[in-house]
């Protein structure tokens, strides 16, 4: 499958993968555990008091990126909407975590399937798996477990899948953040949606036809830097020394025919999943211009109680975050 010749529609904003969103019980659990087992620091913190929810944003920072120490300071603030990696965030409803019944909708149990993981890439799976062992972190699947050799799947605290996988390219961090995980329907009509209007790049795919499923690699990458066929030995290589995440498509064959079958966003109950995000140098001309090419929005900059974002709808249903760069909320 390839990318059209034409200019993606966001190519012109300086569209870049920001964030990947989980809602979550409890930080003072959540926080501490992708801190302590993944390396990851709080780069910012949003509280929204009256609408009584805290968004937590953490990052695996290269050498070159020095976060401010306080995640509530407006120095804070500013380094997370001019990030040009990709965090996480993490969405606490205040009160969730004294609700003795509440669990989020992981996304890998039917009938809620949608979002599977995240994923984190080290140098040794085995080595680093055992650490986390070690550490209490409880295991989905372990390295040896499974027809997959040499990757694991472990939980955190809200039961989200974590993805542990090896890159050749070596880090100073003994974790990276490696890719986001979602299910799609149709490639047919997903991958032209995030190459030829968002702008990402397909880097990489991989039919398993026994199996009955594809896999499809998306990054948000510089303008000048065409990778190989995604198709080619040579794309397996180029992904693998990648420090930024991909976006990983999954298509289970046959869901494309079905026209009753929907995946679950994870923003009708039972929540869990909430979005991606992309920052951008000019959201309200972007809107307009995804106006003109007829993506639904869920929310457009001048509506809701939070202005200067956007939510449009991919062709599954995910919700898609759009934001100003150098946002201030």
């Amino acid at each position: 499958m390839s990318e059209s010749s034409s200019e993606p529609v966001l190519n012109k904003y300086h569209c870049s993968w920001h964030h990947t969103m989980l809602r979550v019980k409890d930080p003072s659990v959540s926080v501490p555990f992708y801190e302590k087992n993944f390396g990851m620091k709080e780069v910012a913190r949003h509280k929204f008091d009256q609408m009584k929810f805290t968004i937590h944003f953490l990052a695996i920072l290269s050498d070159e990126a020095k976060a401010p120490a306080d995640p509530e300071s407006k120095e804070a603030k500013d380094f997370l909407f001019h990030f040009k990696g990709t965090v996480i965030e993490l969405t606490h409803n205040h009160g969730s975590e004294n609700d003795p019944n509440l669990k989020y909708n992981n996304g890998n149990v039917e009938p809620n399937r949608g979002f599977g993981h995240i994923a984190f890439n080290c140098d040794d799976v085995y080595a680093s798996c055992a650490q986390l062992e070690r550490n209490g972190v409880k295991f989905q699947k372990k390295p040896d477990e499974g027809r997959m050799k040499g990757l694991a799947f472990a939980l955190d605290p809200d039961g989200y899948w974590l993805e542990i996988v090896r890159r050749d390219m070596k880090f100073t961090t003994e974790f990276n953040l490696s890719q986001t995980m979602m299910r799609i329907k149709d490639p047919e009509k997903s991958i032209p949606f995030y190459t030829n209007i968002i702008g990402m790049k397909l880097v990489m795919e991989k039919h398993f036809i026994e199996s009955k499923f594809s896999l499809y690699f998306l990054a948000s990458l510089p303008k000048e830097i065409t990778p190989p066929d995604p198709k080619s030995e040579e794309a397996a290589v180029f992904v693998k020394q990648l420090w930024n995440p991909v976006l990983e498509l999954t298509h289970n064959h046959g869901t494309e025919s079905d026209p009753n079958f929907k995946y679950h966003s994870g923003n009708e109950e039972p929540k869990g999943f909430g979005h991606i995000a992309f920052l951008l140098d000019d959201l309200d001309s972007a809107c307009a211009d995804l106006e003109k090419h007829n993506v639904q929005f869920k929310k457009k900059p001048t509506e809701g109680s939070i202005r200067n974002i956007a939510f449009v709808l991919d062709p599954d249903g995910y919700w898609i975050e759009l934001a100003k760069r150098g946002l201030v909320l």
